[in-house]
């Protein structure tokens, strides 16, 4: 048994066996890169090796672009979204609201003016991304598990009438911009 086993192992490792990720755009195998780590080295493949969809961890975040108001970097995002492109794959943008890496200047505006600086942040999301494929437009909402969460959905309209309604307002808003992505809700947990 022992002579068998490594038979197929040197017989693997001679013919180079590799994990292929699909060429069909519509199935992919993604994962996040954190401060754009794509190429670890140490033995580890290069990303594009592994994986077939890209997602910044932090760097599409609203507080890593506009972190001062009115002064938007798009550096972290762009290395992977750029990426995605030279290795043609899809790029998933992450995320347009999130109760918990929000600018720190936006807890000291009122609702009227948080809205508008959220209308802006779509706006030049836009605006520097005309097409997206995917994006998470709300992420981790649901359960009040972000500190952030009461106010942005306070932002967004409150609950209304169906006590989500500040969720529909950001996919609208979002939908209003790119009518043509895939539009996510990302979470680990609802409670």
């Amino acid at each position: 048994m022992k002579r068998i086993s490594t038979f197929f192992i040197c017989l693997l490792t001679a013919i180079g066996v590799q994990a292929q990720v699909s060429s069909n755009p519509y199935k992919f195998l993604g994962n996040i890169t954190t401060s754009y780590n794509v190429d670890a080295g140490g033995g580890v493949p290069q990303y594009y090796k592994l994986w077939n969809q890209i997602t910044c961890e932090n760097e599409s975040k609203w507080s890593s672009v506009e972190g001062n108001r009115g002064n938007f970097s798009w550096g972290g995002a762009d290395n992977a979204f750029n990426y995605a492109k030279q290795h043609n794959f899809t790029y998933k943008f992450h995320a347009l609201v999130w109760g918990a890496q929000y600018p720190g200047w936006l807890d000291n505006l009122p609702a009227g003016e948080r809205f508008s600086a959220m209308t802006n942040w779509f706006n030049h999301a836009k605006e520097h991304y005309e097409t997206l494929p995917m994006i998470d437009v709300v992420n981790e909402a649901v359960g009040n598990h972000q500190a952030g969460t009461p106010m942005i959905k306070e932002t967004l309209g409150g609950g209304g009438k169906t006590g989500y309604d500040w969720l529909i307002k950001a996919f609208e808003m979002a939908y209003e911009r790119w009518p043509d992505a895939i539009l996510i809700y990302n979470d680990y947990k609802s409670i």
